[in-house]
This record gives structure tokens, sequence and C-alpha cells, in this order.
């Protein structure tokens, strides 16, 4: 579900009032006994050898004990609120390891149009929204639409530039793809951005071009879609503190009290980013990674400085790259190809495609090499599993100490034997789980066959190398929804028809939590202070309204997140207690 802002923020105003009254700003209370204790139903604690207890208690914004509702009730103080639970569980709250805030309030919301397969499910649905927006926009305005995907809006073909010329001919227009790897333009938005049949690619990025040399209206990867929508920067950045909140807001109502940004760019991403943390009322604490550009790989000062605690809301830990593109695009690189067949004739692939690099081996290399010397945690997007070894040997050729845990991000073709290469070199890696569920009958049908679609993001295979699996949901792609990233872990169930994807890759429910709680922290070098419900940790909680333990497998997704708290201030839900 999407929240408007008019009604976010309203129920901003109306939680901090009743905050206020409630007596849940436990870190500026004082007095003796703890400041809230929940009780009244299992506290699912996600800590070696207490799966479970009866209570919790919160002090200071920590939780100063977790036991049975007897031991516990004796923190009650005159001032102590207590939360009958009434049969919900409560856990820690969920981490989002890769996420995208910033382009969530930039492509979600106004002037932006929500047109992913989410909101609008067919491609006449899109043709229609951009028929109305055309015609509700004065001249000259840029438009931008954000979400489209060709292979689950069915009869959706990707768009040429003479084609939205004709469709959007008095606007600049903007169409960005699902996946965030490609976006499409008309004349207008070229001219706009300044991107002509001459002009040079960026690194790592591409503007399509057609046999006569002309820009065919697609542009791909991250530095050519930036370039391309570079001209709505000023109506982005108007409204770029709102917008970010709003994206807060959608987190905290998915249980999430931490979540990362994925492609920030500190000249013009730092100020609203530090400013939001500043604020009382923050619903999310956020790490980031800066995309890495070899300037910033040449760059002297940008090293790292000390880490921030989990006390503080806004910091950047790691330096993101990308290896290859997305499935959806036919950009992944990979040693098996992709089917022979319609769709992938529709996506413009041929025979044999296996894709290819967004960078080369060598810049890979360096790149890898230049920000794992100035001490980041470097954080790369692979998908393909050709790809992946490139990134091994990249790791591998760099001597990457295992306390920097370097990331791999997404991984769906990663094979059992990269996993335990992995492992050896101290690599953890991302899971974007969620691609069973929505796109798991393209990928075994349309895509790759049920050799390679069915195994698709292998779960078990990452646990039995010893590897902490994280599970996200990369901002925009899919909804943020930690607890459909779990049962579809536990399940391996495709969307609408039911079928199960390679069910020796399904992985039990305390291990799908602990990837979506205190692994994700792990890989964030929080773990220390959040990801599981112990005394001396940050008051992190989500309650839910069953315990996802007790739930049977095929229910898991009806589980609901009834309350979302932040070192024990509550940023979602009606008021508890």
């Amino acid at each position: 579900m999407v929240t408007s802002r008019r009604r976010f923020m309203a129920g901003m105003v109306a939680a901090a009032a009743g905050t206020a009254a409630g007596g849940l700003a436990a870190c500026g209370r004082h007095g003796p006994g703890a400041d809230t204790i929940f009780v009244g139903g299992p506290v699912v604690t996600v800590a070696p050898g207490a799966p479970e207890a009866e209570a919790l208690a919160v002090t200071g914004g920590r939780i100063s004990q977790v036991g049975t509702a007897e031991d516990v009730m004796r923190l009650r103080g005159s001032g102590t609120t207590v939360v009958d639970l009434r049969g919900r569980a409560l856990l820690p709250a969920f981490v989002e390891p890769h996420s995208h805030p910033f382009e969530m309030g930039t492509t979600l919301a106004p002037p932006a149009v929500d047109v992913r397969p989410f909101t609008v499910s067919t491609a006449g649905g899109v043709f229609s929204r951009l028929t109305e927006v055309v015609a509700d926009t004065p001249k000259g305005q840029q438009i931008l639409l954000n979400g489209v995907d060709p292979l689950l809006q069915t009869g959706l073909k990707p768009f040429t530039r003479t084609e939205l010329d004709r469709l959007a001919p008095n606007n600049p227009v903007v169409i960005i793809t699902n996946s965030g790897h490609a976006a499409y333009g008309n004349t207008a938005a070229f001219t706009a951005a300044g991107i002509t049949k001459t002009t040079p690619n960026p690194p790592g990025a591409q503007f399509m071009r057609g046999p006569d040399g002309q820009l065919t209206g697609e542009v791909r990867e991250a530095a050519a879609l930036m370039a391309l929508t570079a001209p709505f920067s000023g109506a982005i950045m108007a409204n770029a503190g709102d917008n970010l909140r709003w994206a807060y807001s959608q987190l905290a109502r998915a249980g999430i009290a931490t979540a990362t940004e994925h492609s920030y760019d500190a000249r013009t991403q730092s100020e609203v980013f530090t400013k939001l943390a500043a604020q009382p009322d923050c619903a999310v604490r956020v790490r980031a990674y800066e995309i890495g550009t070899p300037e910033l790989a040449d760059d002297p000062k940008n090293v790292r400085g000390k880490r921030a605690g989990a006390d503080v809301l806004f910091d950047k830990i790691g330096m993101k790259i990308w290896a290859d593109g997305s499935p959806w695009q036919g950009n992944i690189f990979t040693t098996f190809p992709y089917l022979t067949n319609a769709t992938t004739a529709g996506m413009g692939l041929g025979p044999g495609h296996r894709g290819g690099m967004n960078y080369s081996p060598e810049q890979i290399q360096a790149l890898t090499t230049a920000f794992i010397n100035q001490r980041w945690q470097v954080s790369c997007h692979v998908h393909g599993d050709a790809a992946i070894d490139v990134v091994l040997d990249a790791f591998e050729q760099a001597q990457v100490p295992p306390a920097l845990r370097p990331r791999l991000e997404h991984v769906g073709a990663m094979r059992p034997d990269q996993f335990a290469r992995a492992a050896k070199l101290g690599v953890t890696p991302s899971l974007f789980i969620e691609h069973i569920y929505y796109w798991g009958e393209v990928l075994v049908d349309k895509l790759f066959g049920p050799e390679y679609g069915a195994r698709w993001m292998s779960a078990r295979s990452a646990l039995d190398a010893g590897l902490r699996l994280s599970f996200h949901n990369d901002g925009t792609v899919t909804p943020p929804d930690p607890i459909g990233n779990i049962a579809t872990a536990v399940n391996r169930v495709a969307k609408g028809s039911g079928r199960v994807l390679a069910p020796e890759q399904r992985i039990g429910i305390d291990a799908a939590i602990r990837a979506q709680t205190l692994n994700a922290a792990w890989q964030l070098r929080l773990d220390t202070e959040i990801g599981s419900l112990e005394a001396g940790k940050y008051a992190d909680m989500v309650v839910l309204s069953a315990n996802p333990r007790r739930v049977p497998p095929g229910e898991l997704r009806d589980v609901a997140v009834e309350a979302t708290y932040l070192m024990g201030r509550q940023t979602y839900g009606k008021l508890l207690g």
C-alpha cells in the first residue's frame, strides 16, 4: 500500500502528539523503572540459544531486559508504559540492507508518476496513464514516469524515441524501467539533457544507438540515466526533503528501522539525508553506499573515517560499483545463454545471448582495489554467474580484509561453488529473493529455462556454504516487504501460478528471519547494536499480527506489521500501550 504525502504528514503529526501523550519518547524520561514493558505475546529474540521470551523492557531507548513476564515486570515503575501485545509477536525491527529511499521519494512521489506493475498491471494502463499526464501537463514542462516492465505488463514493448515524440510532441518525457537499469526518452528530453548522437557513453553506461548512429531513445545503467534525468533535478530537489520523509514512512510501515541508500551521491544528497536524520521524528536509520566513480577512486580525500554508532541515524559506510546489469534488460553476464524465443527477441537479444559487463574486468579490479585501499566496504551489484567470477577475482586480487565485509548484491545466478568461494574470501551476499515471487514464471519460461531459472536466488546453497546471507527489496523495484521476502525464502512460490521453483533451495523460518534482521545488521556492521532483541541493544522492534515462527508457511504473507519502533520510539502504527 502506498500512502499519499498529505495522509503521511497528517499521520506524522498525530503520531508525534500521541507519542508525547503516551510517554514513549523514552530517551528524555527519568525516574525508577523501565520506560516501556512489552508483555502478553511472544518475544522472538533472534538471539543465540533463546529464540523466544515472554517479555521485554526498554529503558532510555535500549533494551534493558528480556525474559519471563515475572522477571521483566519487576522493572515496572510508576512511569512505566506497559504494552499488552494481546498475542501479537514482538521481533527485532527489519533491516533493509539494499535500498534506495532517495530514489523512492523522487520516482514514486510528485512530480514523478508511478507506473510500476504493482500499480499499473497492463500495457494499456501504462499508455492510458501517459496520455492522461501529457494532456494535463503544460507545454514544455517535463514528464517523468517510473516503473515500466515489459515482462510483467503484458503487451508492453521498449519505447523508442520516435514513438515518444508522437505520444508527447510538446513535452520532454523520460520513462524509467522498473529495474532501474534503463530508461526511454523523446527527442525533447535528450535535447534538454544535452545528449546528442556524438555524446560519448559515460563509464559503465550506454546511450543506445541504432545502425544509423542515431539515438534510439533508450539509455542503460546509472550514469546514463542520471545524465538523461539531469534536467529534472531542480523539481526533484525542490521537494527532496518531503519526498525522502515520505519514503522513510513507507519503510517504517513495512517494519523497517534501518535501511541503506545504495545510490548515494554526496554532492546532491548529503544535506537532505543529514537534515532528516537530525529531526526528532526521523523514522529510519540509514547507511549510505556512494556511487563508485573513477573520480572518487582517485580522490585522496575519499577515505573512510570513524564509523558511527547506531545512535547516529545517517552515515556513509561504503562504495557501490556495478559489474553487470539487470536480467530484465538482457545485460547480465552469464556462462549460459538466454532462451531464444519471442520474449528475448522483443528484448533485442539474439540467439545464444549471454549478456556482458558494465565495466571490464580490469576496471572492476581497479575500482575495487582503490576503494578497499581507502578502507571502504565495497558493495558490488552483480547478477550473472560469469560476472560473479570477475568480482570474486577482484576481491581476491585486492586481498580484501574480511573485516571490511565486502558485499555481493542481488546474485540471481550465483552457483554453489561461488557461494563456497565467497565464504572463503569473507565476501557476504544479499539476495533479491522476491525475484522468485514476482518474476518466477518469467525466469523459467521466458528467459533461462528450468535448469537455470528455477535455481535463481539459491538461498539454501548460500546457507550451506556458511554465509550470513540477507534479503532486500531494492528500493522501488518491489515494494518494501521483509515479510514477503521471508515468505518467498521459505516457500519459493511464484505469484499467480503457485509454482514452486527449486524446492531444494527453500530455507527454514528462523534462517529467513535472521536474514532480514541480524544478518543484515551484520552486513552493515551494526550487529552489536541492533538486529536481535538482547539486553543492551537499541530497542529497534516490530510488532507483527502473528508469530512467523508458528504460522503455517503458506500463510506467512498474511502476517501484518502493526507497529515499528526505532530506539524505543514508535515510528509506525496505532499507538500501543
